[in-house]
């Protein structure tokens, strides 16, 4: 028997408890029942320094204590996306999480406590890492209806389709990695990296739109790494550390790409409920004030629940392995 979703989104000028109860409420009207089996909430920054309250009020509001979720940058669901407010998004369902042998699990870490070992252990993985674009704050995570000392959660989810919007377009040629020390990516070609970079793109826009493609043995990107720094020594800093005779490629941002990447992902036909894990740099910041990745998703989907949270960084399994993200879009299709 399919399981039956419904969200809610509540906000207002201060974080009370009361919005998370309201997220709640109307999530089960639209249900149309009067408890859930299992509720996804999702807070707003303004409850980070103590979410508890608003985790009892959405208990009691649910009669459940299958709670799970964090605080994020900001929240939406099918109504609206917010990022200036205080506000509680909730997703409840009919029916508990999926049991063990479920393919996926739903995976959340505040930005202190991202194990990469951890992520990299167990089943297919989605979701995403509480916090702004800057990774820091006091941002927090539950689950059960209780706060994780771990700042990590995970839960079984029924999971009928994945997307992972990255919005990269390469640029130039395949290059080959000729030298490195540690992080430092030296030279291509034995050419200087940064040199390389600037001859296809003169001025160059800001690192967190860029990136580096390392390549597998079919010339398709394995793994996009973000640019950490440009170096005086004309090195590029880099998120992980390359080896000499790797093939790989410079990305840069396309809003364009974006938002047909989500565009073929919406072109399924609807789900029973929709989970969007969107970069803080995504969204209205990516196209001129508006989320129209949202706005794709919502108007191929008319009616379908959806729930999600703007982060700084996103968990999805890509090339055979759990990574996490970062500039990026998760896109969940449950079952």
């Amino acid at each position: 028997m399919t399981s039956r979703y419904a969200s809610g989104l509540a906000h207002a000028t201060r974080a009370t408890p009361q919005l998370a109860a309201d997220a709640v409420a109307q999530a089960l009207e639209r249900l149309g029942d009067s408890r859930a089996a299992s509720v996804l909430l999702f807070l707003s920054a303004d409850f980070a320094h103590d979410p508890r309250p608003a985790l009892l009020a959405a208990a009691r509001s649910a009669q459940t204590l299958a709670v799970a979720g964090c605080t994020a940058l900001g929240v939406l669901n099918e109504d609206d996306w917010l990022l200036d407010a205080p506000a509680a998004c909730a997703l409840v369902c009919d029916s508990p999480v999926a049991d063990e042998a479920s393919s996926h699990r739903l995976t959340l870490a505040a930005p202190n406590t991202v194990d990469l070992a951890w992520l990299a252990h167990g089943p297919a993985r989605l979701g995403g890492i509480a916090g702004d674009a800057t990774g820091l704050g006091p941002y927090k995570v539950w689950c059960h209806g209780q706060l994780r000392a771990d700042g990590q959660c995970e839960l079984p989810l029924s999971v009928r389709d994945l997307a992972v919007s990255r919005g990269m377009q390469a640029v130039g040629t395949v290059h080959t990695v000729t030298g490195v020390a540690g992080f430092d990516l030296q030279t291509l070609d034995g050419r200087l990296a940064i040199a390389t970079l600037r001859r296809l793109l003169g001025t160059l826009p800001p690192l967190h739109e860029l990136a580096l493609a390392v390549l597998n043995a079919n010339g398709q990107p394995r793994q996009l790494l973000p640019l950490v720094s440009v170096n005086p020594d004309s090195g590029v800093t880099v998120a992980a550390q390359l080896q000499a005779g790797e093939q790989v490629q410079w990305m840069q941002r396309s809003a364009a790409l974006a938002l047909d990447e989500v565009r073929r992902f919406a072109s399924q036909p609807a789900p029973a409920a929709g989970l969007l894990f969107s970069c803080a740099t995504r969204g209205a910041a990516l196209h001129e004030g508006l989320d129209r990745e949202w706005q794709t998703l919502r108007a191929a989907w008319p009616g379908t629940p959806l729930a999600g949270f703007y982060g700084n960084g996103q968990i999805a399994h890509l090339a055979g392995s759990n990574q996490l993200l970062h500039q990026s879009l998760v896109m969940a299709a449950l079952g």
